[in-house]
């Protein structure tokens, strides 16, 4: 008979008593006493002119913490006693609900159908490939009304045309224009959807796995090849099915490749490991859709495999086969420009971590030989057609954001976002700043150094963060990758996704140079006014407006307000 109130933190019981578990100090009983009136037990008339000496007690005696009443049968309990229970019952049902709306969901930003909103049609009608009956697929429930720019009377046209379609094409005959999922079996593969996948590899790289002595600090590894197998298959179910598709757990391959060491020691482990079993080798040769999940460490290790498969024919992108397969490699919190600089004079890397640990940071400079194998690597891969998205942690404790989206390489088939926890996620002008930059270089816009510069304000701790490894805890992380590859925008044509990628000279520093934030804040602004892009010169306007409302409460971020203060006009 007792119920929570999640709005006060107590518990009672059916007379709205508080019930204390234990016994509480006698002080705090007679402070309890003082607060509360007598209970009335159900049995016992509230008259007052009943005269049981059971009824009226001193009010000064002491009152048990836990009201105790005899059983009862139901037809003998007074109203006061239900309509205790009914309002107790009343005030957990109403605060669920608002327990419920308060929780904030974690984000990953920048939005991709936000930017890019001619990836997500209205409503589809299609007809799947292998597939011999009609699926109305809706796309973009809940956000799907903010694109619609067509008129009323246009919209209902455009669905008459795709519902003659479909018929027409059930009975073999030819198809009017205007029905944009149906004309996606004559444009390119990168522009297919779901359409024409029937088999699917997932492959799972693991990163970096700490010594026993450095996980008593951050804890012990729980990435593994295996979790991210997993989520993978499971954000691609959501997917499909999302869009009127399903496929067999049988045609779904999941291939978790595990083994510790350093980059190179890695790929040729790993690779033989692929190989060696028959079943792996055949799944990802034979798939029409190749999903490779990594985190960390894993990411160069990835791309070089990958690379690896593409010269050997083992993944099959070349542009003329009939057989070409999408390939997309999602890379969470990688370590592409080495981890933070200040890690390098960290005692528990330097000398209990010894070389796996140790080598990581040769990628912070891209003059090393690693480094150079690394970017012959991205250069196979990129220009292989593979879709790459890259996305960072907002409070990583080892991997900075530039290194995590790639900020030197500079190509159309590189996604960047970065993953906010909804403990840490505040709609404020850093935030939306860092989404910003992101969304400037996934349209091709450089970002002049601000996601450098904002890099070191946003670490994690390495003693207290776990930002380095939630990520790939996030559904979200997923399907944002799924929709990279699969909704690809009608700018990125296959010749576009096959150019060669530019490669930047990159060197991380110690120390950071103050002006270049502003410096760089302002040839953003003065870019986006030459162009006279509309959309981003409206954006900001409102970073303007966010930037006067800030109220940063750390010292790094206080930091970031005043250096950019003498450009607030230029915003």
């Amino acid at each position: 008979h007792q119920v929570t109130d999640y709005q006060e933190g107590e518990r009672r019981d059916i007379h709205g008593n508080i019930v204390r578990l234990g016994n509480p100090p006698p002080q705090q009983q007679q402070q309890q006493q003082q607060q509360q009136q007598p209970s009335v037990a159900p049995h016992q008339s509230e008259d007052p002119t009943n005269t049981d000496p059971q009824v009226h007690q001193d009010k000064d005696a002491p009152q048990p913490s836990i009201a105790l009443t005899p059983p009862q049968e139901p037809d003998s309990i007074p109203a006061t006693t239900s309509q205790a229970v009914e309002k107790a019952a009343g005030k957990v049902f109403n605060s669920v609900p608002e327990a419920v709306k308060k929780r904030r969901k974690n984000v990953v930003l920048p939005d991709y159908y936000e930017q890019f909103p001619d990836v997500r049609p209205i409503l589809l009608l299609s007809v799947p490939v292998g597939s011999a009956e009609l699926a109305m697929i809706a796309q973009g429930a809940g956000t799907a009304s903010a694109a619609i720019t067509s008129s009323f009377t246009e919209r209902i046209v455009w669905l008459a045309r795709s519902a003659v379609n479909s018929v027409r094409t059930l009975l073999f005959l030819p198809k009017f224009a205007g029905c944009n999922e149906l004309k996606a079996g004559t444009k390119d593969a990168l522009h297919r959807g779901t359409n024409g996948i029937r088999k699917v590899a997932i492959i799972g790289v693991h990163g970096w796995y700490p010594r026993k002595v450095l996980r008593t600090v951050i804890g012990e590894p729980t990435g593994t090849s295996r979790k991210f197998c997993d989520e993978m298959d499971l954000a691609l179910e959501e997917y499909l099915e999302t869009h009127g598709k399903h496929l067999d757990p049988k045609d779904i391959t999941l291939i978790p490749l595990e083994g510790e060491g350093k980059v190179l020691d890695r790929v040729e482990n790993l690779h033989q490991l692929l190989v060696r079993n028959r079943q792996w080798r055949q799944a990802v040769h034979e798939a029409d859709l190749v999903l490779v999940a990594t985190h960390s460490q894993g990411t160069p290790t990835s791309i070089l495999l990958v690379a690896r498969w593409i010269n050997e024919g083992l993944l099959r992108v070349k542009k003329d086969d009939p057989k070409m397969q999408r390939v997309g490699i999602l890379a969470m919190a990688g370590i592409s420009h080495g981890p933070f600089p200040f890690l390098k004079g960290n005692l528990f890397i330097r000398y209990f971590e010894a070389e796996a640990a140790s080598e990581l940071f040769e990628f912070m400079d891209s003059e090393t030989a690693l480094a150079k194998i690394y970017r012959e690597g991205l250069k196979t891969v990129l220009s292989s057609g593979v879709r790459l998205i890259c996305v960072a942690s907002l409070e990583d404790q080892v991997v900075p954001l530039y290194s995590a989206v790639m900020t030197s390489i500079h190509h159309p088939s590189i996604i960047r976002a970065v993953y906010i926890d909804a403990a840490n996620y505040q709609n404020d002008f850093l935030i939306n700043l860092i989404a910003f930059s992101l969304r400037l270089r996934n349209a091709g816009v450089n970002d002049h150094g601000i996601l450098v510069q904002l890099s070191e304000v946003i670490a994690g701790s390495l003693y207290a963060g776990d930002g380095h490894s939630t990520i790939y805890e996030e559904r979200e992380v997923y399907l944002f990758s799924l929709r990279s590859l699969l909704e690809p925008p009608a700018s990125l044509t296959p010749d576009i996704s096959r150019k060669q990628p530019i490669l930047h000279p990159f060197k991380a520093k110690q120390r950071l140079n103050p002006f270049y934030l502003p410096w760089g804040m302002r040839g953003i602004a003065d870019e986006i006014i030459a162009c006279g892009d509309q959309v981003l010169i409206k954006e900001l306007e409102r970073l303007k407006k966010l930037y006067n409302e800030w109220d940063p409460v750390t010292k790094g971020m206080k930091e970031i307000k005043f250096r950019l203060e003498p450009i607030r006009s230029k915003l």
